[in-house]
């Protein structure tokens, strides 16, 4: 009864998620529901915990604040850098460096690395980037769409020093420290599990195989087709386009893009070796949270000067734009942020993750599975909400727990599989905000872009895991990357007889029956 009670808010939440497709409010009610549970069912009990899990986030001044001061700031510092033409100036610089049509999607492919602070800002500065250049070289609305979104969220899973890393590492930092776990902080336990995203690793490399062979089969071979002989169907009416910050800017260049972003790396790294007294060796012992915060600050400055030097850039639409990009980040992603850290915090005060590797132990599931069982649940879960984010927080403060009681040494792979997994669901959803903004920024239809990309992320997913049940049976990480680098050549040097041949036979079916 103890477990299944512990177990009642998440299954609530996830079954919410599902049902009404509304995040924050699942995310509410399961917190309501764990707070009446931990309070014995005292709703004077409960409105306390709540009330105190949520002062406790609001006057953190050196964890939850500055990561929502830094969410918040990305939506300002995109916003200027698009009123002001920086983004327009880089595609029309990026135009005249391109030869052909590999490269033109090679280029797509390298900025979506390299521009890696956020996910929002990925799909939606590398659309802007890419879309001239693409359809000059007739390549499909649906493969622009595809390539931004493996190198969004895949892309910035990885990385730190972005919105991602900014969240992840403050909600793994509090369940470390609540489970007990004390060989890595919130930041360096991040840096260890990337070795172990198999699935993000994986599908960035997809891509580029993808490009550079020409890999394009269902739907997307279809697209393709249709793009080279001059009718891209995948592409989005103009009367449906998204309607975009208005270009004031007259003067910008490519580096008015360019210099933000290397300004958020530079003094977050600098801030970082700072704290750490320029000792390189206590890096990995710092947490990133506050030196974020101020790298995010300073990319915004740095842009909104660059904006004022272009006197056509007025001061009221810099101020108007950076409210309304700073605002829709605070509706939309801090909202889930503080649920969702709320969220971790109730489940692991009724020890939920303690129970359930409790009940693990006692059945024939293997601690090997582990890591494998967590990415097929975060996908499920992933993909059938539309969220990774929410997937996190329902999934990371039950998974570490498990991790400790079965077998520690599991702890950055049992990690990276629940976010590699919400990353797969997310990725190949077609109700996830990524999914949609990626979409979005390459002016393709949702529908051509989900039918088109999910074969992709299927196989990825699948390679994926032969990585993760590879890693829970040897514990060799090397032998878990020798298995998906064979089974990426085998994809390489037979898609054609497995994807192409399928197609031309069920087209040969078609065709009789008519």
């Amino acid at each position: 009864m103890q477990l299944f009670l512990s177990l009642l808010p998440a299954l609530v939440m996830i079954v919410l998620v599902i049902a009404t497709r509304k995040v924050l409010i699942s995310l509410g009610i399961g917190i309501i529901l764990a707070a009446l549970i931990y309070a014995e069912w005292s709703i004077i009990g409960m409105v306390t915990y709540i009330w105190g899990s949520f002062i406790g986030i609001a006057t953190s001044l050196d964890w939850y604040l500055p990561i929502i001061g830094f969410v918040v700031i990305i939506g300002g510092i995109t916003a200027v850098i698009t009123l002001m033409g920086g983004i327009l100036a880089f595609a029309n610089w990026a135009v005249s460096k391109v030869k052909n049509p590999v490269a033109a999607q090679l280029l797509t492919w390298i900025l979506g690395i390299i521009i890696c602070i956020d996910d929002y800002f990925n799909a939606l500065v590398i659309g802007e980037v890419s879309k001239p250049i693409t359809d000059q070289y007739k390549i499909s609305r649906a493969k622009l769409a595809y390539i931004i979104d493996s190198t969004s969220a895949p892309v910035v899973i990885l990385m730190p020093i972005s919105t991602w890393g900014a969240y992840i590492i403050g909600m793994m930092g509090g369940l470390f420290v609540n489970s007990g776990y004390t060989t890595h902080t919130g930041f360096s336990g991040f840096l260890a599990a990337v070795p172990y995203q198999f699935y993000p690793i994986t599908a960035i490399i997809m891509v580029f195989l993808v490009i550079k062979l020409g890999i394009n089969f269902g739907a997307m071979k279809q697209f393709e087709d249709a793009s080279a002989s001059g009718d891209d169907v995948s592409k989005l009416d103009a009367a449906q386009a998204v309607s975009q910050v208005k270009i004031e800017g007259t003067r910008a260049t490519q580096w008015s893009l360019i210099v933000p972003i290397l300004v958020l790396v530079f003094v977050t790294f600098f801030m970082m070796f700072l704290k750490a007294g320029f000792v390189p060796s206590e890096i990995m012992d710092q947490e990133i949270t506050v030196p974020l915060f101020l790298g995010g600050l300073s990319a915004y400055i740095t842009a909104v000067i660059f904006a004022l030097t272009d006197r056509a850039v007025k001061i009221k639409s810099i101020a108007v734009v950076s409210g309304k990009g700073m605002l829709s980040m605070f509706k939309s992603a801090v909202a889930i942020l503080v649920l969702a850290w709320m969220v971790s915090g109730a489940i692991q005060d009724l020890g939920t993750g303690d129970l359930i590797a409790a009940a693990i132990s006692g059945t024939s599931l293997s601690p090997a599975l582990v890591p494998l069982v967590m990415f097929f649940i975060a996908g499920g879960i992933a993909f059938a909400t539309g969220t990774s984010w929410g997937s996190f927080g329902i999934l990371l403060p039950i998974a570490i727990p498990i991790a400790m009681a079965t077998n520690p040494i599991f702890m950055p792979a049992i990690v990276a599989a629940v976010l590699g997994g919400a990353v797969f669901g997310d990725h190949s959803s077609p109700i996830s905000d990524t999914t949609v903004l990626s979409a979005t920024g390459a002016r393709s239809t949702l529908h051509s872009h989900f039918i088109s990309q999910l074969p992709y992320a299927l196989v990825t997913a699948g390679i994926a895991a032969f990585g993760y049940l590879v890693y829970g049976l040897t514990e060799i990480l090397v032998l878990s990357y020798l298995i998906i680098a064979i089974l990426i050549f085998l994809f390489t040097k037979y898609w054609k007889v497995i994807f192409l041949k399928k197609a031309d036979k069920v087209q040969e079916l078609q065709t009789e029956k008519e």
